[in-house]
């Protein structure tokens, strides 16, 4: 595996040989979904056994995307009966019910996931674990996000298309609540001192995320960065200790991460 993903693969590897299952969580805007198939395949490739699952709803993976999908309420007995079948890794993909007018499929609660994390029946699970209406940027409002507790990583996207540009609530879920996090208007350019403001707060960007987990932020389809930008987020990484990365890239393109910030080093 390609380093841009060294720091969450080792410690998946790590939780592996300890026969622990890792569960990973993805909350935020700009490419939750892809960015869960993507994983999803990254592991599998390295033959460990991975469930995708949500607890909110997502878009139904195409028939390429998981060996197996369940749709069922009573999805216990079927999930255990996949896994004790075979024991050549495969991608699983759970949900509860399909609405074939949306395309999409609704999960299962953060609990269940909490409790599928404890039977170790995958080496790896990914839970799409919030909404954003297609938006590249949102705030979490009360409810959310549905984060598992057993969460042992938490990846929070973001849009690229909206750092260092202005503030257009056209593009932000929930933007009454991200404006009043930030104390920011319409307009205010979204420069990394916003963002700093938006992780730091304790119902910003990691609301909800358990404190033992590692915290990714991972700018997606920023195309192009340069050194100033670069060392903004150097600075952003130093500034907070609880976040343990920043990935930059484009989850649909060769290579998805081209630079990855870590609290040890910088790629």
């Amino acid at each position: 595996m390609n380093s841009d993903l060294d720091l969450l693969f080792n410690d998946v590897l790590s939780s592996v040989k300890n026969n622990k299952s890792y569960l990973i969580s993805l909350i935020g805007a700009g490419g939750k979904t892809s960015t869960l198939f993507w994983l999803a395949q990254r592991f599998y490739q390295q033959g460990l056994s991975v469930l995708i699952t949500t607890t909110t709803h997502m878009y139904r993976p195409e028939p390429s995307q998981a060996q197996t999908i369940i749709e069922k309420g009573d999805w216990h007995a079927l999930l255990t009966h996949q896994k004790a079948s075979s024991s050549t890794p495969k991608i699983v993909a759970l949900f509860t019910e399909y609405n074939a007018a949306t395309h999409k499929v609704s999960g299962i609660t953060p609990e269940q996931a909490d409790m599928l994390q404890a039977t170790q029946l995958f080496d790896v699970i990914l839970v799409e674990a919030d909404g954003a209406h297609q938006r590249l940027l949102k705030a979490p409002a009360g409810h959310e996000p549905c984060i598992p507790q057993s969460s042992k990583c938490v990846i929070a996207l973001t849009g690229g298309l909206v750092i260092n540009n202005p503030a257009d609530p056209e593009q932000i879920h929930r933007w009454p609540i991200f404006a009043d996090l930030c104390g920011i208007k319409a307009g205010d350019r979204l420069n990394i001192s916003v963002f700093e403001r938006f992780i730091a707060h304790p119902d910003g960007m990691f609301k909800g995320s358990p404190q033992q987990a590692l915290r990714v932020w991972f700018i997606n389809r920023l195309y192009q960065i340069d050194n100033a930008l670069l060392g903004s987020l150097a600075a952003l990484l130093d500034a907070q200790p609880e976040l343990n990365a920043i990935w930059v890239g484009a989850v649909q393109e060769s290579p998805p991460i081209t630079h990855q910030l870590c609290q040890s080093q910088t790629t």
